[in-house]
């Protein structure tokens, strides 16, 4: 495959118009004898997530270059101080490439929050495999929480601290549990979380078991269902609102697809319940809006999930050597920004996921 080259003129163009000035305002770049512009911090920050690796990769890579004479010490510092101005740079070129959606009017201020986790085997031989914890502002693109654990760490949302009240969170099935749904209203917050078709028994006020298969059925031709139901907690009847998206066939396919690789291959057997069930979207929430406006907001996390494909793809997100919270969160953002200038020069068409990316640092 023919490897296609982009050097850092061709980045910058994607960049918001202020992004060098915006440098010296949010405290990345200053007096310093060994970079001299905004450029060149762009570079060591794209290098750290690339062909460094780490902190003393950077230098060495920039030392070796010619770019500039800068030691490890002076290389943490910088990348340490562009972690403000790195989360800048990805919200203006998300919002440049049309990555975020905009805030609909009916939230107000309220903040919107994704949650998720991306599981990867280390290239480390001294650790078999980690999962990468984040917390995001799904219109700002601003990383509330970022935490690293050993793979035995699974998804829940108790791993996150900085959910705070009046948040609307929003998860993938892994978070529609019942302990979520607890943890999330005991922090003051709303919730949109995608269940499993079995992912706990619903109840109406009478506390009779509802059959979400019949309901389903009912949906007939509609693209959206939602009716009020019930969980129990300790024998106790707590309110949460069922909303039901009907997808088009292509995607119907595509679950269904997917359902034969997690069964065990192209030959795995997928039941008649997984075949009804890959038709339908299900989120459970504590807000009273209607299903459309729930849904919107739910399908507003998929932008989120383009990034991350861009991360796993072809960007190393399995290759983390950072060990400090400030350089793990540099990285993170590093990472982010690669795969939002991706996205947007895709859109003007001068990048193709097809082709090997490669950062070419032409001062």
């Amino acid at each position: 495959m023919e490897e296609k080259k982009i050097g850092i003129e061709e980045i910058t163009k994607v960049l918001p118009a202020e992004w060098e000035r915006a440098a010296k305002e949010q405290g990345a770049f200053g007096r310093s004898r060994e970079i001299k512009s905004a450029k060149e911090l762009l570079v060591m920050n794209l290098l750290y997530a690339t062909s460094g690796g780490t902190i003393g990769g950077t230098s060495r890579v920039m030392m070796a270059s010619g770019s500039m004479e800068i030691n490890k010490n002076g290389v943490a510092e910088r990348l340490t101080k562009s972690e403000k101005w790195l989360r800048y740079l990805v919200e203006g070129v998300s919002s440049g490439a049309g990555l975020l959606g905009g805030r609909p009017e009916w939230l107000g201020e309220r903040g919107v929050i994704v949650c998720d986790t991306t599981t990867e085997e280390s290239k480390d031989s001294k650790r078999t495999g980690w999962n990468l914890h984040y917390l995001m502002d799904i219109f700002t693109m601003e990383t509330k929480e970022i935490k690293l654990t050993d793979e035995k760490t699974g998804e829940k949302l108790e791993n996150f601290e900085k959910i705070v009240k009046d948040d609307i969170v929003i998860g993938d099935r892994a978070y529609g549990t019942i302990k979520s749904i607890e943890y999330a209203q005991r922090q003051g917050a709303d919730y949109i979380f995608r269940l499993k078709s079995n992912a706990f028994k619903i109840y109406d006020e009478k506390g009779k078991e509802i059959n979400v298969e019949k309901r389903i059925r009912r949906m007939r031709e509609s693209a959206y269902k939602e009716f009020d139901a019930y969980y129990k907690l300790k024998d106790k009847l707590k309110p949460i609102h069922i909303c039901i998206y009907h997808k088009n066939e292509s995607d119907t396919l595509r679950s269904i697809r997917h359902a034969k690789i997690s069964n065990g291959g192209s030959k795995g057997p997928v039941s008649e319940n997984q075949k009804f069930f890959a038709g339908y979207v299900i989120v459970g929430t504590s807000l009273t809006e209607s299903a459309d406006r729930i849904l919107e907001l739910y399908r507003l996390r998929w932008q989120i999930e383009l990034l991350f494909k861009r991360l796993k793809s072809i960007f190393d997100l399995d290759d983390l050597k950072a060990k400090k919270d400030s350089s793990v969160r540099v990285w993170f953002y590093s990472k982010l920004l690669l795969a939002a200038i991706c996205e947007a020069l895709d859109n003007l068409g001068r990048f193709s996921p097809s082709c090997q990316f490669s950062f070419v640092p032409r001062l």
